[in-house]
């Protein structure tokens, strides 16, 4: 199998790239570069369409670009597959945040999608792009995904390279956001099992929540972070890092995955947040 992958050097590509080996063909042109799609996507037998305006405050900052980056990017890539490679499967990355304010939790995938961000709004709008595009999509509605190399615009990426330079200056003040909320946390690398999981043609069309069936409060993910800190670190909230419109308690249920392909998660939230906390030492290395 060729999986043709764009996003290809972000978070979830860089650990893809580890998940399918020799498959994983790399998409760097921009996706809004219709030409340049058509070309890479001959011959694939995959499609895999990471790339994403992907954090949520930033859709507050940019909310053009993020439909331009996640609407039409969608709609140019199921074009480009359309044109050139109709019987392919495609698995476009979506977020459980479509689902907003769930009245369900953990939430199933026949939920009314309710976005209250532009990101998730963003997101639903290119689902319904897949579901008119009468190609063999899977839309993945991954929930929290964390580990190693996630970057600071998200909240355990900062939180791990924050704690990084407070190892350097030898303690200090970790700043954070609102931690009421409750988050379904998953391994970036149990996700991207999933999807590989989800490129077998054998798996059926249609919308796959991936997610832990479970939720975390980001304060005891803080909690945790602090603990594997090996200098004091004293915690402190920061209004500039609350966004706004935020969902209280996210979860989704993924039994219909878990019945379609035998996926589980398998690495604990205690190894996620050790092994990204690592790669945050890496980047901003002790003196």
């Amino acid at each position: 199998m060729r999986a043709l992958v764009t996003g290809p050097a972000g978070f979830v590509g860089t650990h893809l790239h580890a998940e399918l080996g020799e498959a994983f063909v790399p998409y760097e042109a921009d996706v809004l570069d219709a030409d340049a799609l058509r070309k890479a996507v001959t011959g694939a037998d995959a499609v895999v369409h990471l790339a994403a305006q992907s954090s949520v405050a930033a859709s507050w900052e940019d909310t053009l670009q993020t439909w331009r980056v996640n609407v039409d990017g969608t709609v140019g890539v199921l074009e480009a597959v359309r044109a050139e490679r109709p019987a392919a499967r495609v698995l476009f990355a979506s977020t459980g945040e479509v689902y907003g304010k769930a009245s369900r939790i953990p939430t199933p995938e026949d939920e009314r999608i309710a976005p209250v961000s532009p990101y998730a709004a963003s997101k639903a709008a290119a689902e319904l792009a897949c579901s008119f595009s009468g190609l063999d999509v899977v839309v993945a509605r991954a929930t929290n995904h964390e580990g190693p190399g996630r970057d600071d615009r998200f909240a355990v990426g900062s939180w791990a390279r924050q704690i990084a330079r407070l190892e350097a200056e030898g303690g200090g003040t970790l700043l954070v956001g609102d931690l009421s909320a409750e988050r379904d946390i998953l391994d970036v690398r149990d996700v991207c099992r999933a999807y590989g999981l989800l490129l077998d043609p054998a798996v059926p069309a249609g919308t796959y929540n991936v997610a832990a069936g479970k939720t975390v409060k980001m304060s005891d993910v803080v909690e945790l972070l602090v603990r594997l800190a090996r200098v004091p670190v004293l915690v402190e909230r920061d209004e500039s890092r609350v966004r706004p419109a935020d969902i209280p308690r996210l979860s989704s249920d993924p039994s219909k995955l878990r019945a379609a392909t035998g996926w589980e998660p398998e690495i604990s939230l205690e190894q996620t947040l050790a092994d990204a906390l690592a790669a945050a030492r890496e980047m901003e290395p002790v003196s």
